[in-house]
């Protein structure tokens, strides 16, 4: 899962320090689930991984200071409001993005508890596809 913080990833506002602190607690619930969270933030190597350590995050941390992953997912910049829009991208194991939110404001963020949902739901999925052999392959 890609999860593009609300802003600048060193940008301490009410919004960024929520979804941060939601991400930290809740963690060990997408490990659970095999789960991967990468924040990708707009800051150079340096500067974005002082901000991780500084923050104890435990998640990975995907600098961007070329927006070149930005513009891969379509992330909408908005300078009448702040800068980037939050954007949340499910990607399954294949590398296929399943399930995209474009916030509409810093704060329209999906809850945890929505992406892990959708998130056990696209590995579930994966998993039953694995295990369903072709009739070709089955002999039939």
């Amino acid at each position: 899962m890609i999860r593009r913080p609300p802003r600048s990833t060193l940008d301490r506002s009410s919004a960024a320090s929520d979804v941060y602190k939601r991400q930290r607690q809740d963690y060990a619930q997408f490990v659970a689930r095999d789960i991967e969270v990468v924040v990708v933030g707009p800051e150079d190597a340096k500067a974005f991984a002082a901000y991780f350590v500084n923050e104890s995050l435990p998640f990975i941390g995907l600098p961007d200071p070329t927006a070149s992953v930005l513009k891969l997912y379509g992330q909408e910049v908005n300078l009448f409001k702040l800068g980037r829009m939050p954007a949340q991208v499910l990607i399954d194991k294949a590398g296929v993005a399943r399930y995209v939110h474009y916030g509409h404001n810093m704060s329209d963020i999906p809850e945890n508890t929505e992406l892990l949902a959708l998130g056990e739901e696209i590995n579930q999925r994966q998993a039953d596809h694995a295990t369903t052999v072709p009739k070709e392959v089955a002999g039939g």
